[in-house]
C-alpha cells in the first residue's frame, strides 16, 4: 500500500492569518510542516485518517502513507527523511518537514532510535546559531492509538491521537516544532502575536531590561546574557515542555520587534496559573498590555481551559494595578495555603497585611504584593 496526497501545491496557510515576520529564522503564521508520512501495521486503520489527510493537503501540508513492512525495502528511504541532522541547522527553511505518524510501536522505536542524546548534542553558554536540540528531544512522531495497539509499549511517546477525524493540522504543526525545539505560535491580536522564547530574544531583553524604570516592579535578568540565554534554554526545556504554557516573547506585527514578555507561569505555593506580563519603555502608553492580555485571558480559557487566573501586582504599580481591574481581575484573599501567608502572619506589624495582601521578595527587596483573581465568565 502506498498512498500519496497532495504534492505541496498550495502556499502554507498561517496559524493566526497574521503577516510574515522573519524573527530569530521564525516566520509568523507558517506551516513549517511539510509531509506527514503515515505507517500503519495494515491498511485497514487507513480510512480513518482519510479525513485528516484532506485537511492537511488543503493546509499545503503532503500526506503520504504506507504499511510497516514496506520501510524495509530496497528504495523506499523512508527512515532517512528524518530529519535528525537537519533539526540542527540554523534556518527551519531548510529542514525537510517530516513527521510521521505511526500505530507501530516498532516502527517507533526505530524513529527514536535516530534521535541522539542529550550528550551527543553540543552545548554552549554562547548563543549557538543552532536550536539546541536536548530541550525537548523528541523522535518527530505522532502515534495513533486505536482498539488494536491499544496495548502496545510505545516507550516514552509524548504525543499520541485517539479521534483523527477531529485533529487539525494546527495540532501536527505544534508536535513537529516540538520535536525540533522550535517555538510555538501562541495567539495574535491586532498589533502584536506571542510566541514561546528563544534564546535570540535575549539581546533584545537585554536591552529593554537596561531600563531602571522597567525592572522597578518587576523581576530582573540574569546577571549576564550568557546566564539568561541558559535560563532560557532549561525553561525551554522545563516549562514549555511540561506545562506547554508559560511566559512567552510579545513581537510587534508590523515589524516583528521584541516588544516585551507576557503570559501564565505556576507559583509554588499556589494553585492557580498566574498572569505576569511586561511591556518595554519606548512600547508603552499604546494599550498593548492591555491588547495582549485579553488575548492571553481568552487563550487561556479557550485552549487551556482555565477558569480562574491569579495576578499578583505590586502594591505601588498603580498602573498595572488600574490595568488587571479593567481586566476584570478582583482584590481576594491569599489562600492560606501560600508559603509567603506564613511570613506575612509572623510580621511584627499587626494591620501591615490584610488579607489580599502578601509579602515576598523581589530584586533582593521585600516588598508586598495584592492578590487578585481573574474568573472567566461562561458563555
Amino acid at each position: 500500500m502506498q498512498i500519496i496526497i497532495g504534492e505541496r501545491r498550495l502556499a502554507a496557510s498561517g496559524l493566526f492569518g497574521g503577516k510574515e515576520n522573519r524573527v530569530s529564522g521564525i516566520v509568523q503564521g507558517k506551516y513549517y510542516l511539510k509531509t506527514c508520512m503515515i505507517v500503519l501495521r495494515t491498511a485497514e486503520q487507513m480510512p480513518a485518517l482519510m479525513p485528516l489527510c484532506r485537511r492537511l493537503v488543503e493546509s499545503g501540508i503532503d500526506c503520504k502513507a504506507l504499511l510497516s513492512e514496506e520501510m524495509a525495502e530496497p528504495g523506499m528511504g523512508c527512515l532517512p527523511l528524518l530529519p535528525v541532522e537537519a533539526a540542527r541547522r540554523s534556518d527551519p527553511e531548510t529542514e525537510q518537514g517530516v513527521l510521521f505518524l505511526t500505530d507501530d510501536p516498532e516502527v517507533y522505536a526505530a524513529l527514536a532510535a535516530t534521535v541522539p542524546a542529550d550528550s551527543d548534542v553540543p552545548q554552549s553558554d554562547a548563543m549557538p546559531a543552532a536550536p539546541e536540540m536536548s530541550a525537548c528531544c523528541q523522535p518527530p512522531v505522532l502515534v495513533y492509538l486505536h482498539p488494536g495497539n491499544r496495548d502496545a509499549d510505545f516507550g516514552d511517546a509524548r504525543y499520541a491521537l485517539e479521534e483523527p477525524e477531529d485533529l487539525e493540522p494546527e495540532y501536527l504543526e505544534r508536535v513537529y516544532r516540538r520535536c525540533h525545539n522550535l517555538p510555538w505560535e501562541i495567539l495574535g491580536t491586532k498589533r502584536c502575536w506571542l510566541r514561546e522564547t528563544v534564546e535570540e530574544d535575549v539581546d533584545s531583553f537585554w536591552k529593554m531590561y537596561q531600563e531602571a524604570e522597567l525592572t522597578r516592579y518587576t523581576e530582573g535578568l540574569y546577571p549576564s546574557p550568557q546566564a539568561e540565554r541558559k535560563y532560557i534554554r532549561e525553561y525551554r526545556r522545563l516549562v514549555y515542555c511540561f506545562y506547554e504554557f508559560g511566559v512567552w516573547t510579545v513581537l510587534d506585527r508590523r515589524s516583528g520587534a521584541v516588544v516585551g514578555r507576557a503570559g501564565l507561569s505556576v507559583r509554588e505555593g499556589y494553585d492557580l496559573p498566574e498572569l505576569g506580563f511586561v511591556i518595554g519603555m519606548e512600547w508603552q502608553g499604546r494599550g498593548l498590555a492591555e491588547e495582549v492580555c485579553r488575548g492571553i485571558l481568552e487563550y487561556a480559557r479557550e485552549l487551556l481551559g482555565f477558569e480562574r487566573i491569579q495576578v499578583l501586582v505590586h502594591q505601588e504599580n498603580a498602573a498595572s494595578l488600574h490595568l488587571c481591574r479593567k481586566l476584570g481581575f478582583r482584590e481576594q484573599p491569599v489562600p492560606q495555603t501560600a508559603e509567603e501567608l506564613q511570613s506575612v502572619q509572623q510580621s511584627p506589624e499587626k494591620d501591615a497585611c490584610p488579607s489580599c495582601i502578601v509579602e515576598m521578595e523581589q530584586n533582593g527587596i521585600r516588598a508586598r504584593f495584592i492578590y487578585m483573581i481573574y474568573e472567566a465568565r461562561r458563555k
